[in-house]
């Protein structure tokens, strides 16, 4: 009686193991699955963050300047539209080509603001001006790049700080060189792509 007794519960105890192990092995297969979906989904997600970018298109009608400058466009008749036709517009007023020369405060101003960009895409000038405020570059693009800088201080110097000037100088680079601006702005933003389709060069250097 005792045997049948031990033997019975035995049977028990081997059926509730059975079944344990039957619990653990669907467990770990449920957590495989799981796993593997959730890496394919961000395998997924990886390729579509790089090819879903925005295009060279697309960043530059968000980032190149349009249309008329408004303190100043209308009384020089330039525009960001017309790059190349401003070039002859805003050189004279540079430095070292202007009749009545920047002085004192102005000529600081001037050798700061040129001292802190330059045409960049043109040539291998690191600055736009020297620290005696003579020009670093000689091409067209920065001429124009210090004539509007010379122009705001001479005409508007009381009422735009050193940054917006600076911030002018650098919409005209942006103008002059569409292709390469979009691609430095879409690689400092870890965008993926190139400024194909768009100017590399607008006028002269």
């Amino acid at each position: 009686m005792n045997n049948k007794i031990s033997i019975f519960l035995m049977g028990i105890l081997i059926a509730i193991l059975a079944m344990n192990q039957f619990q653990i092995n669907s467990l770990h297969k449920m957590m495989l699955s799981q796993n593997g979906s959730m890496n394919q989904a961000q395998a997924g997600a990886q390729v579509q963050g790089v090819s879903s970018g925005p295009s060279a298109q697309e960043v530059a009608a968000q980032i190149l300047p349009k249309g008329v400058p408004a303190r100043y466009g209308a009384e020089l008749g330039v525009s960001f539209d017309s790059a190349a036709a401003a070039i002859a517009v805003l050189a004279p007023f540079e430095q070292d080509t202007r009749l009545d020369k920047l002085s004192g405060k102005n000529l600081e101003r001037y050798i700061s603001i040129g001292s802190q960009t330059s045409c960049e895409f043109c040539c291998g000038a690191q600055t736009m001006v020297f620290a005696d405020g003579n020009k670093a570059c000689g091409c067209e693009h920065s001429a124009a790049m210090r004539g509007v800088v010379a122009y705001l201080l001479d005409t508007y110097g009381d009422q735009m700080p050193d940054n917006e000037i600076l911030a002018e100088a650098n919409q005209w680079k942006a103008a002059f060189f569409p292709g390469p601006t979009v691609e430095k702005y879409m690689a400092a933003n870890g965008q993926s792509g190139s400024g194909n389709g768009l100017q590399s060069q607008v006028g002269g250097c």
